[in-house]
């Protein structure tokens, strides 16, 4: 019982905050390495769904992603597989940090 609230305590100290784009996808493509594996991202449709791996599609659901295709390339090992997971949610600008960044506007594709 001891090591249930000891690990309870210690996973808030582990928590990521990910930006949802249009609250079901990610604002754009990322491609990711850690070690042999490599990670990519893309964004889809409403109706789409999730296009992943097991491990994949496991983190991202948990993660309140609903419309996310994915690849993984190289090694397909699950820790590995996390990690570049992990480092591309990370990688993911939003478009109100493009905006701070570069100092312009950033206009949707559907608006042009």
């Amino acid at each position: 019982m001891l090591y249930n609230k000891q690990a309870y305590e210690k996973c808030f100290q582990n928590l990521h905050y990910v930006e949802r784009y249009e609250e079901h996808t990610i604002a754009h493509a990322v491609q990711t390495t850690y070690k042999k594996t490599k990670v990519y991202l893309w964004p889809a449709q409403t109706t789409t769904g999730m296009k992943a791996g097991r491990t994949v599609q496991t983190i991202l659901n948990l993660a309140g992603f609903k419309n996310v295709k994915s690849k993984v390339i190289g090694s397909r090992n699950p820790h590995n597989t996390v990690k570049a997971l992990f480092k591309a949610l990370n990688a993911i600008e939003t478009p109100k940090d493009v905006q701070e960044k570069f100092g312009r506007t950033v206009v949707e594709k559907y608006l042009l």
